[in-house]
């Protein structure tokens, strides 16, 4: 059974308790390994307490109804005109919910990888029904920052709990080696955007630089760091009690209509192409 851990008289019990009485939409950006699940169930478990219905997203739920026999997971690998159509999804889909679905009280968590493209379509500013709503201040993107024992704290619990896990859902996590794959692809961004120095051999893992590469992408968008500089000890599985929540995810119809509509203006191999440059907002 999945307990609060954060303490009432810390910092980020403030911050989380400000975010519940101030915010409609919160997303946590940034990549597998720095703590986004925990974060989000922490945050899950203190608006339910106040009274707020949350609705959860989370990309391994969304992209789901859009992978299909002609675009399969590769690898573990989601391919790119999938990472696409959910994003371009994504977007109406949050309109619609706020217009529509959302009741007094209402609130939406979710996370948002960024990394490859995942949900980067609600980090760019664009001219539709959904840019009032992502550019509001009650939407709040907020970017786990953990410093370097944390991170390394991080990847050594993903490897024991991959090879022990609590819950069926943790055997999809990414291990430590994928982990560190990612962040290379992020210090790669920060190379190209001016904001990392470019340095001979693997470069460690900097909480500087993905900090400024994640400040970046959400230059559109309220967004706030939050350092993580203290372990946070988790009692279970942090998708214990999240799978009976509400989940935001499109139907296999009108996933498979967009991904008909994208594959008309765009084939496999320009959206490749379009993937490589992901993190252009």
């Amino acid at each position: 059974m999945s307990q609060l851990i954060i303490e009432p008289e810390s910092w980020l019990y403030h911050q989380f308790s400000q975010l519940i009485e101030d915010a409609d939409l919160v997303f946590f950006a940034g990549l597998p390994g720095v703590g986004k699940s925990l974060l989000l169930q922490q945050l899950t478990l203190m608006a339910r307490a106040a009274g707020r219905r949350v609705t959860l997203l989370q990309w391994d739920v969304a992209r789901q109804p859009f992978e299909t026999p002609r675009y399969p997971l590769s690898e573990g690998a989601t391919h790119p005109l999938v990472i696409n159509a959910t994003g371009l999804w994504l977007r109406a889909a949050l309109a619609d919910w706020d217009a529509r679905a959302k009741k007094p009280g209402d609130m939406l968590i979710g996370e948002a990888p960024f990394i490859g493209g995942r949900c980067m379509e609600i980090a760019r500013s664009m001219a539709d029904e959904a840019e009032a709503l992502l550019s509001n201040e009650r939407t709040q993107f907020l970017i786990p920052v953990p410093s370097r024992p944390i991170r390394a704290l991080i990847e050594d619990r993903r490897a024991r709990s991959i090879a022990a896990p609590q819950h069926e859902n943790e055997t999809h996590d990414a291990p430590p080696d994928l982990l560190r794959a990612l962040w290379l692809d992020v210090y790669r961004v920060g190379v190209a955007l001016g904001l990392a120095e470019e340095a001979a051999g693997e470069s460690a893992y900097s909480p500087a630089v993905y900090e400024a590469v994640y400040r970046q992408l959400l230059r559109h968008r309220h967004a706030r760091v939050l350092p993580v500089n203290e372990p946070l000890q988790p009692t279970a599985s942090v998708y214990d009690q999240m799978t009976t929540l509400p989940y935001l995810q499109a139907t296999r119809a009108q996933a498979q209509a967009l991904l008909r509509k994208l594959e008309a203006v765009k084939t496999p191999a320009q959206a490749i192409a379009d993937m490589e440059r992901w993190y252009k907002v």
